[in-house]
């Protein structure tokens, strides 16, 4: 997907259902816009069912998680899942596509929270899903 073919953003409420990957894909990639960050930022989509609720964004996020840092999103994830709403993730950072030890980091983390839908991960570059391999430990080469 190119700039020109970005999907306009809507609010939540006027979001059309997240009923698989691709829609979900196409959701982030509206809402990361023209590529190109100033710093680490992570994204947290509340779903009830199929439909958006609402987004949420931390700027200013680690390159690298740290225990602390998945302990308050573990926190927060429980919440909503108490209420029967489930959480979708992306992890965005300036630079290039070559996945980072911190990106691995991310995805690994961000799928024990609420591993229904997949985590995505954003650069300077594109925007992209986190492979099985991602997740199991893979080396991470682009």
């Amino acid at each position: 997907m190119t700039d020109d073919d970005i999907p306009p953003l809507l609010p939540p409420d006027q979001m059309p259902p997240i009923g698989d990957q691709a829609a979900l894909h196409h959701l982030w990639r509206a809402l990361m816009g023209r590529l190109g960050f100033a710093e680490a930022q992570l994204w947290t989509l509340f779903l009830d069912g199929d439909r958006p609720l609402h987004l949420a964004e931390v700027v200013g996020v680690p390159l690298e998680p740290g225990p602390e840092d998945l302990d308050n999103l573990r926190v927060l994830t429980c919440h909503a899942l108490e209420h029967g709403l489930a959480c979708a993730f992306l992890y965005a950072r300036p630079g290039p596509s070559m996945r980072t030890p911190g990106d691995l980091a991310w995805a690994r983390g961000l799928v024990t929270l609420d591993g229904r839908w997949p985590v995505h991960l954003a650069n300077d570059v594109e925007v992209r899903v986190a492979s099985p391999d991602d997740l199991c430990g893979g080396t991470g080469a682009a």
